[in-house]
């Protein structure tokens, strides 16, 4: 018996400024390039359940670019009666009730079980003789409604194999947490050894929390901090009794992040010197990539030649040169030479407001930004 372990997929998820031939976000294409993947690999090895353990999308209220693209995907399943079991994440869990669940679209695809009511569910089934019961615990409006769902849950004695879905960090282990303002925390007590697996979704990186319990990661890489992370699912294999798990890489775009330049002890000809090489090392093209310079005093910092290295990274999806400027008489304070920096926060900050006017007041936000950019370069 096989089952698949996804989750953290956020669907409609875009940065940066370059899109694709069509116009549309090259980030976002990549977020569904790396889940159609994960549906072909499903199809290919005919698992007996697939399991999304939350943020299918990155919004409340995913475009309709991301929603039609999820829904063709998850039929893909569907058609091949592959159950397909997904519970609500943070990111698209809405705040208020009256705004409606985008789950409510999953709710009439047969083969398909959405979990995003805010309270505990269960989901049997007999496969293989054998029979196995999902406990799902969605995302919830607020944490006492999480912990009084986590306190009902319970294994079924009658199950050959209980499995418990959940999205959220570890309490007091603070490296799982997202830190994000609607996280939702599950107490260590809760990961019991009386579940046969427990999937987690939430944290980005695969890892193994404890014997029974993972975290797949997500599917693609949102953040610096990823970089070098391998992104993909769990594939897990049931037999008399006992699990086997496997990590199974997607091939995603890649990003680069190296080891900062020191650049207290170094002349402006020798720092450009290292940002150029570093550059050449990372091989930019097709790539998200971002350099660190740390100790940079600010005059030296003025004097960088941002047009040879805005040339020489022409090539990659997107590029940060991230200065920790030490300015006169002053502590080391953090800039950004490249303004693409700042339209990502705006994008990242815009993405979690929960308002109707986001794609407009984003197209406002970046026109002004490009406008200072364009200030910039003249000067």
């Amino acid at each position: 018996m096989k089952i698949l372990h996804v989750a953290d997929t956020h669907l409609g998820y875009s940065a940066y400024r370059r899109v694709t031939e069509e116009g549309v976000n090259q980030r976002e294409m990549d977020t569904y390039d790396a889940f159609k993947q994960f549906i072909d690999c499903a199809l290919k090895s005919k698992p007996d359940i697939v399991i999304h353990a939350g943020d299918l999308f990155d919004s409340v209220r995913p475009t309709n670019r991301a929603i039609t693209f999820a829904i063709h995907q998850i039929l893909r399943l569907s058609k091949q009666e592959i159950p397909f079991v997904i519970i609500a994440g943070n990111h698209e869990h809405p705040k208020l009730k009256e705004t409606g669940h985008i789950f409510s679209v999953l709710d009439h695809i047969e083969n398909v079980y959405p979990i995003y009511n805010a309270k505990y569910e269960t989901i049997p089934f007999e496969l293989d003789d054998k029979k196995i019961t999902i406990h799902a615990i969605p995302q919830t409006i607020t944490k006492q409604e999480f912990n009084d769902n986590l306190k009902k849950i319970k294994p079924e004695a009658s199950a050959d194999y209980n499995i418990l879905v959940a999205h959220g960090g570890v309490k007091g282990i603070k490296e799982f947490s997202m830190n994000e303002f609607n996280e939702l925390i599950i107490p260590t007590q809760y990961l019991k050894f009386n579940f046969d697996y427990i999937a987690l979704g939430h944290y980005h990186k695969y890892v193994k929390v404890s014997e029974n319990a993972f975290y797949s990661g997500a599917t693609e890489r949102f953040t610096f901090s990823d970089a070098g992370e391998q992104k993909g699912f769990i594939e897990l294999e049931l037999k008399d009794g006992k699990i086997k798990h496997d990590f199974i890489p997607l091939k995603i775009r890649p990003m680069a992040d190296p080891d900062p330049i020191n650049c207290s002890k170094l002349s402006l000809d020798e720092i450009m010197k290292c940002i150029k090489k570093t550059i050449k090392e990372i091989e930019p093209q097709g790539k998200v990539f971002r350099i660190v310079l740390e100790n940079i005093p600010s005059h030296i910092y003025r004097g960088l030649d941002f047009s040879t290295i805005r040339e020489q990274s022409s090539e990659a999806i997107h590029y940060e040169i991230k200065a920790n400027v030490i300015k006169e008489g002053e502590s080391k304070a953090s800039e950004t030479s490249k303004i693409d920096a700042l339209s990502n926060e705006f994008e990242v900050f815009l993405r979690k407001q929960d308002i109707d006017e986001k794609e407009t007041l984003l197209k406002l936000g970046l026109e002004y930004i490009q406008k200072i950019e364009a200030k910039e370069e003249k000067k």
